[in-house]
């Protein structure tokens, strides 16, 4: 007669650990990528205008294009992961903030962001088609348009 072998409860203990510590691994983070972004949920539309405005001036006077391409991409990302009304309505305070910037703010900002879209381009399409809605309902956005092409 052949004895089943039972399996030990001890056995059955590294399978577990192995799908907690998965379980673990496998947590998906929900922190803000820009936590300035994540604050104007809620917030009305002249508070957004005059933040961004003030993000603009702050990106613009970093000194390499590099360094402000790179600054640029957190905004771009926490846009991203907001709720659609929320991140049009968002994209256009910035819209209307850029075009109310000084003129060689807005160069510098232009400059970075095309040196940032290729390091994420589904990322700036993205973007991009929000922007493209919007182009009809702020003044001088055309223009913006295409000075970023």
């Amino acid at each position: 007669m052949s004895a089943k072998r039972w399996p030990s409860g001890a056995a059955g203990r590294p399978r577990e650990r192995e799908q907690k510590e998965a379980k673990d691994m496998a947590k998906i983070e929900d922190r803000p990528v820009d936590s300035g972004v994540a604050q104007l949920r809620g917030k009305d539309d002249a508070t957004a205008i005059e933040w961004w405005k003030q993000r603009f001036a702050l990106i613009a006077g970093i000194p390499t294009e590099t360094a402000r391409a790179g600054a640029l991409l957190p905004q771009l990302r926490e846009l991203s992961r907001l709720p659609e009304g929320e991140r049009v309505r968002l994209t256009k305070a910035r819209m209307q903030a850029f075009m109310a910037i000084p003129l060689d703010q807005r160069q510098r900002v232009l400059s970075a962001r095309k040196l940032a879209d290729p390091l994420d381009p589904e990322l700036a399409r993205s973007d991009d088609q929000v922007t493209q809605r919007l182009v009809t309902e702020i003044p001088g956005a055309a223009e913006f348009g295409k000075q970023l092409e």
